[in-house]
């Protein structure tokens, strides 16, 4: 299969399928598990949260999506990919956050077909969350608290 690709709208094209703003739950390639949905506090209203998690092969390894629909919605996307998160001890993988947030940042730029000032399906980078996980958003422009 080809290598996983972010168009400038910020479509997802990867083994066979498209993902963007437009995508439903329902509409999700089998690949796909949905998790249950559940109500989170999104600038202060509850509101219907459900994540859908897939692992796909790719000619760079094995990138694994999650994608986060609210009211059904698709508003972000979280790519990691196992290659750049492997280590060995503990040690290890606090020491490698920089080299991780380096190495998801080529991934990135090999991935898009554009340049990241261009971007106009929402927001895209590299981030890493309070525990250092390394990981490529995509927040579509349905996501109101992210963009």
């Amino acid at each position: 299969m080809k290598s996983l690709a972010i168009s400038v709208d910020g479509d997802i094209r990867a083994a066979g399928f498209s993902i963007g703003g437009e995508t439903r739950l329902s509409q999700l390639p089998d690949c796909f598990v949905i998790g249950e949905q559940t109500p989170c506090s999104i600038l202060g209203e509850r509101v219907p949260t459900q994540f859908a998690v897939a692992r796909v092969e790719s000619a760079e390894g094995t990138v694994n999506l999650q994608l986060r629909f609210e009211h059904g919605v698709l508003v972000s996307s979280f790519i990691t990919v196992d290659d750049i998160d492997g280590y060995e001890t503990a040690d290890e993988f606090y020491r490698s956050v920089g080299k991780r947030e380096d190495r998801y940042r080529q991934w990135l730029k090999r991935h898009i077909e554009f340049e990241l000032d261009q971007f106009k399906g929402g927001r895209l980078g590299v981030a890493r969350d309070k525990s250092e996980n390394v990981f490529v958003y995509l927040h579509t422009r349905n996501n109101r608290w992210a963009n």
